[in-house]
């Protein structure tokens, strides 16, 4: 056996004790989720074939609650039920034996209170219709690989935000970012609250979104790097006027909120850079680094709206970055525009050409749905009057 110091066992008998209390609280989690959703299928096979359930009706929920507390059960309380309830109809296609294999592999084999699709023939559990009629409901990757995944990777409550999502595609967008992204529930809370499936409609185009889903993947083009808007109402400032220096020490003293807003592989390089040229300072407000598109990423922040000028001020940093910052094996730098507003035509002419500088807004508050049906309208008639101009051009 190799020799160690104090130290290194210290270290080494901390690494054991992590990852067994890590394995330990995994197994316990997917153990939960699988007695959560068995206990929902049951319930909800007794509602579709239950030889008396019209004795019990819709007071179903209540009166097994009741029985089961005075059986000593815990964690069944009506409400709980209620979910389990939600989240079998949302995953009927989960299998419950091989996730069985995996949380409880001593209880698993032969057991009896496997699904009744699973250990009764005949008898099913049905999907609850979703009420979306403009959203496709042919997503392949979403099969039963796809659930047990979900099943083993996140908790039980993120599979209960997840079934109260109608709308098949943003159900399926925010657990592919959940997996990627490793968000807690918290944080699927909040992105879902500030209408991140929306405002990613708003940035990138719905129909590559769309196609997308449908493979099991996100949009990694830099382009898709930018929501719109960023929403920033962890920072606790007023909605009304800001001073840009306010803004970026709030952005600062809140950098993991940020960085959870700017999306997966944003890391911080620095504030305020310095760029000197012709014997004066340039300072750029924010440096990041995206390890998945390897480029430098500049964040310069604007408390008005976009203008024209702001779009040359940062190809100046972007080609400053790109001559002197970036090394050899990076790709360009790109450069996100932080502003208090936009007009989508001005945005369109003055970056035209130029897929490095992108332009979005800010908000201090979380949107009304009003304000996202409103831009949305904006950015779709700007996207046709920019593609109309384009067949125009190739025609002639």
């Amino acid at each position: 056996m190799t020799s160690l110091d104090f130290k290194a066992l210290l270290a080494r008998i901390g690494e054991v004790d992590r990852a067994a209390v890590l394995a330990v609280g995994r197994q316990a989690q997917q153990a939960l989720s699988l007695r959560n959703w068995l206990v929902g299928a049951w319930i909800v096979a007794f509602e579709q074939g239950g030889q008396d359930r019209a004795a019990y009706g819709e007071r179903l929920i209540g009166r097994l609650a009741a029985s089961l507390k005075q059986g000593g059960a815990r964690g069944m309380s009506a409400r709980n039920l209620a979910n389990f309830r939600r989240v079998a109809l949302a995953y009927p296609t989960l299998d419950a034996r091989a996730l069985g294999r995996v949380a409880l592999p001593q209880q698993a084999g032969g057991a009896t209170w496997l699904a009744p699709a699973q250990s009764e023939a005949g008898v099913e559990i049905l999907q609850a219709p979703a009420r979306s009629s403009d959203t496709p409901s042919g997503l392949p990757w979403r099969d039963s690989e796809w659930v047990q995944r979900l099943f083993r990777d996140l908790t039980f409550t993120h599979l209960v935000e997840f079934s109260r999502m109608e709308d098949s595609l943003e159900r399926a967008f925010y657990e592919l970012h959940c997996l990627e992204e490793g968000w807690a529930t918290r944080e699927l809370i909040r992105q879902r609250s500030s209408m991140l499936y929306q405002r990613v409609g708003l940035s990138t185009e719905r129909d590559r979104v769309v196609a997308l889903a449908r493979d099991g993947r996100v949009d990694q083009r830099s382009r898709a790097l930018v929501r719109d808007p960023y929403v920033l109402e962890f920072l606790g400032l007023p909605g009304t006027s800001v001073d840009e220096a306010s803004l970026e020490q709030a952005l600062l003293d809140n950098l993991q909120g940020f960085l959870l807003e700017l999306g997966r592989e944003f890391c911080f390089v620095a504030r305020q850079y310095r760029i000197t040229l012709g014997n004066r300072h340039h300072h750029l407000d924010l440096l990041f680094f995206h390890r998945r598109l390897r480029c430098l990423v500049a964040v310069d922040l604007k408390t008005t709206a976009f203008s024209p000028d702001h779009a040359g001020q940062m190809r100046f940093y972007l080609n400053f970055l790109a001559g002197e910052v970036a090394l050899p094996d990076e790709n360009p730098p790109i450069g996100i525009l932080l502003c208090a507003g936009k007009d989508e035509e001005v945005v369109q002419f003055a970056t035209a050409g130029d897929d490095d500088v992108l332009v979005s807004r800010y908000l201090l508050e979380l949107p009304s749905r009003d304000q996202l049906a409103q831009w949305l309208h904006e950015a779709r008639a700007a996207a046709e009057v920019a593609i109309a101009q384009t067949r125009a051009t190739g025609e002639e």
